[in-house]
């Protein structure tokens, strides 16, 4: 449904001339009182029913009675819009949805990616220079939706369930990197990942040295300390330097 969202500018512009000129009437053709105009006409344009005016002959006057139909009007037409407007929305995220479904459906031999940290970002960056086709599989909705807009696959939900796993098409994929930051769940993914895809390239981060082993037990045939790499790195650096 292709709602044209400039529809808004008159509409808007209709109703607020519908509230002005329903108050200067009431007040001035009908001498009501202000704050009684006020209350009726905002009233009557929102939709508000339940809301009567206990005044004698109130509602027998002709500008009553004639800006009951144009105030109904102005409501008809702002909550037609605002509907309109909301299933537009849900229209497009759906859309989106199921051509991301689609495209993740297609892939095989791909890689993916447990995590958009700072490690993981870092491992689509490479992938990307590379030109391999992956998909990232990350639980924080600020990400998930900077992803989106970035029109990288992404799937939402944790790494570690299998289902999410099978979404992100773990069964046709060629490989894994788990670059959570904590260890215990980076273990559980890789040893998922192994149960599901015995084929499967799995590559991990660890934070300590100690669950290395445990990683290649799992299944991991390759594991990466980051801050050991970051002092390899600085140690290489200093000694070029002299």
């Amino acid at each position: 449904m292709a709602f044209k969202w400039k529809l808004e500018y008159p509409i808007t512009l209709f109703v607020i001339c519908a509230f002005i000129l329903s108050v200067y009437v009431q007040v001035f053709v009908g001498h009501i009182e202000p704050s009684i105009a006020l209350f009726w006409t905002a009233a009557s344009i929102f939709g508000v029913s339940s809301f009567y005016i206990d005044v004698p002959g109130f509602y027998n006057l002709w500008t009553v009675q004639l800006f009951t139909f144009i105030n109904a009007l102005a409501y008809l037409i702002m909550f037609t819009f605002v509907i309109a407007k909301f299933v537009n929305i849900l229209s497009r995220i759906d859309m989106h949805t199921r051509d991301m479904k689609r495209k993740i459906d297609s892939m095989s031999d791909h890689v993916i990616v447990c995590g958009y940290g700072k490690v993981g970002k870092k491992a689509c960056e490479i992938l990307d220079d590379y030109t391999m086709a992956y998909v990232v599989v990350e639980r924080d909705v600020k990400i998930i939706k900077l992803l989106r807009e970035m029109n990288i696959p992404v799937v939402e939900g944790d790494a570690t369930h299998s289902k999410v796993l099978k979404t992100a098409g773990i069964e046709r994929a060629g490989g894994l990197i788990a670059a959570l930051d904590n260890d215990t769940k980076n273990l559980y993914i890789a040893l998922t990942a192994r149960e599901l895809n015995p084929t499967l390239l799995i590559a991990s981060r660890a934070v300590s040295e100690e669950v290395v082993s445990k990683m290649h037990r799992a299944g991991a045939e390759i594991v990466v300390l980051p801050n050991m790499v970051a002092g390899i790195e600085l140690g290489r650096e200093m000694v070029e330097g002299f």
